[in-house]
């Protein structure tokens, strides 16, 4: 079966600054600041990140903002970062990170880790720095908390370009994981040590370990029936594993080329065994032994795998490779 199966396809710029309950309640001591009320900040956790830690899901118990918004995330009440809120679903959103301002605590955000969101406008923070910088010029701060001026202040956080560029622009597709199921072709011999093709469906699951790097493990299951002998049934197990890579190509079509290795095992009980119910010689008792083990398989595979999208989520496949011939569908998640 040869079948070619396809139909396949911010930049915000915030500066916000960075301090401490502990350096609120100095400047409030020290000049006599009484009429400066913290904004408000909820209470919530981080659900899920990225590999690179540029999109978290995070949590939004309290409601305390909507989508759109430009949240910090604090770590107690120090600032960490600056995001954007891209969605929000039920009580759980998905946000872009904008800018780092603590690299240390940055490193403690994971899943789990509880933080404080603050909702819109920092300029409370941005007023306390500019409050810290002139009680430095009357010397009541010391020297080693001095923030000269808003480079100095962000030198060491800001994100290069580089790192700023989302990775998931880079991936052809998005989720990490790709599951399908398919219907093939599988290359045996019949009876008489002719090759013969045999149906086969198969299950497989890769995974992105990198960006639109794949490995990818398949197993398919057949019934021969009538072999190697008339009332005989053999069972064909395909176990496959490939390293895929995904470009783009036209129309929309994903390919992905990939090499591999491919073992098919042979489960035939009767084959070489005398039946009561037939006269077989020695012969034809190791000519069975003999067409089973053609059909076994340990071997280096190549081929391609082309992909269309049907809808979110969901592709139409074609496999094209020594190992296999099939078409099916396959998700991502």
């Amino acid at each position: 079966m040869k079948y070619i199966v396809i139909f396949f396809v911010l930049n915000f710029f915030i500066i916000p600054t960075s301090f401490t309950q502990s350096l609120v309640e100095e400047l409030r001591e020290e000049e006599g600041i009484t009429d400066i009320e913290a904004p408000p900040l909820t209470n919530e956790r981080v659900i899920k990140t990225s590999k690179n830690k540029k999109i978290f899901i995070l949590s939004n118990e309290n409601s305390g903002y909507g989508q759109g918004d430009f949240i910090t995330l604090l770590i107690d009440k120090k600032l960490v970062s600056r995001a954007l809120v891209a969605k929000v679903k039920g009580n759980m959103s998905g946000i872009k990170i904008l800018k780092i301002y603590d690299l240390d605590l940055w490193k403690e955000l994971r899943a789990k880790r509880e933080v404080q969101v603050l909702r819109g406008d920092d300029s409370y923070f941005i007023n306390l720095e500019k409050r810290k910088s002139q009680l430095k010029k009357d010397g009541d701060i010391e020297d080693n908390l001095v923030i000269k001026d808003d480079d100095d202040l962000f030198d060491s956080t800001n994100l290069d370009d580089d790192i700023a560029e989302d990775d998931d622009k880079l991936r052809l597709i998005k989720p990490d994981n790709l599951v399908g199921a398919g219907y093939g072709q599988i290359d045996g011999v019949d009876e008489t040590g002719s090759s013969q093709s045999y149906s086969q469906i198969n299950f497989l699951w890769g995974y992105q370990i990198s960006n639109n790097l794949f490995l990818e493990g398949l197993y398919g299951q057949n019934i021969i029936n009538d072999f190697p002998s008339p009332g005989l049934d053999t069972e064909m197990r395909n176990f496959t594993f490939r390293v895929k890579y995904t470009f783009n190509a036209v129309m929309g079509i994903l390919v992905m080329p990939y090499a591999g290795y491919q073992a098919v095992t042979i489960d035939s009980p009767g084959a070489g065994q005398q039946d009561s119910s037939n006269s077989q010689t020695e012969d034809d008792l190791n000519r069975e032994l003999d067409l089973v083990e053609q059909l076994e398989k340990n071997t280096v595979i190549f081929g391609a795998t082309l992909l269309k999208r049907l809808v979110p989520g969901w592709f139409l496949r074609a496999d094209l490779g020594t190992d296999i011939l099939s078409v099916g569908i396959s998700v991502e998640f």
